[in-house]
């Protein structure tokens, strides 16, 4: 049903449908202690793909929603460390297309966004905090496993897979930093790692691979053209949208004019919550 959402343009019940298959992830994970990681190993390989499918959707629900991720301790064993790729069973490979790492930052990223707007309507959050977390979390992004894909023999699946992580890495940074700093398009940080986001796609375009990437990052395009004022970079990320739009079923269309809405509303000078603008809708 989350699907059948999807290919309606990211509307609808999702996420009644979406909270239910994180509920069942969770009663799984009760049921097959002592950690997440133990019980996707010993589960199905259905079962596992409905988990780690839910796992990722959670995340993306809450970026758009600003809630804590209901899964996201799902993703650390008992002892808080964090799930990894050394495993097919628990890499997040296969949902997704990049590191395991990169879908956890970006977890811990909507659960700081959280954290931030819940003590702030209290009067009571910490800069300083603030700031700390998100700096362990761009370590967290920062940290590469390249050598897991070696760049001399590439076959066509482990490019798209870099290059999908490449984008990912550099978008998820933006929208870390527009939780640090605000929704401020001139912020260094932000500009430096949407022009990042920028030449990673432009890579992609040299290989039969472009289209493979793309589907899977209208989020992260959709993240990016928020916080730009650059025409040109503007431009760019509507034109990939409207490519895949003509090849696909999906939210490309709808994206393309959340955008332009934020776009719109920040003509004043006034920082725009782009989660507040798609906030009924599932990125994916």
């Amino acid at each position: 049903m989350v699907s059948y959402c999807l290919f309606s343009g990211g509307q609808g019940q999702w996420q009644a449908f979406l909270d239910s298959a994180c509920r069942f992830s969770l009663a799984l994970f009760q049921r097959n202690p002592p950690s997440s990681a133990s019980a996707l190993i010993s589960c199905t390989h259905s079962i596992r793909f409905i988990i780690k499918t839910s796992m990722w959707l959670d995340v993306l629900a809450s970026v758009t929603l600003i809630r804590r991720p209901m899964l996201l301790r799902s993703l650390y064993d008992p002892s808080g460390t964090a799930l990894i790729d050394g495993r097919p069973e628990l890499s997040m490979m296969g949902v997704m297309g990049c590191e395991t790492h990169n879908v956890i930052a970006l977890a811990e990223i909507a659960d700081l966004a959280w954290w931030k707007e819940d003590l702030g309507r209290t009067g009571s959050l910490s800069v300083p905090e603030l700031v700390r977390r998100g700096q362990r979390i761009e370590t967290i992004l920062r940290s590469t496993n390249d050598n897991d894909y070696p760049h001399a023999a590439d076959t066509e699946k482990s490019r798209r897979q870099r290059l999908t992580s490449d984008v990912f890495r550099a978008s998820a940074l933006v929208y870390l930093h527009s939780v640090i700093s605000g929704d401020h398009p001139q912020c260094p940080e932000i500009m430096g790692n949407v022009a990042e986001t920028v030449k990673c796609l432009r890579r992609a375009e040299d290989v039969s691979t472009t289209r493979h990437v793309v589907r899977g990052m209208v989020f992260n395009i959709c993240v990016c053209g928020c916080l730009t004022d650059e025409p040109v970079y503007r431009d760019y990320f509507l034109q990939l949208l409207q490519e895949q739009q003509m090849e696909t079923v999906g939210n490309c269309a709808l994206v393309c004019d959340l955008m332009r809405r934020v776009w719109t509303s920040r003509e004043g000078g006034m920082p725009v919550d782009w989660r507040v603008v798609m906030r009924d809708m599932l990125l994916v």
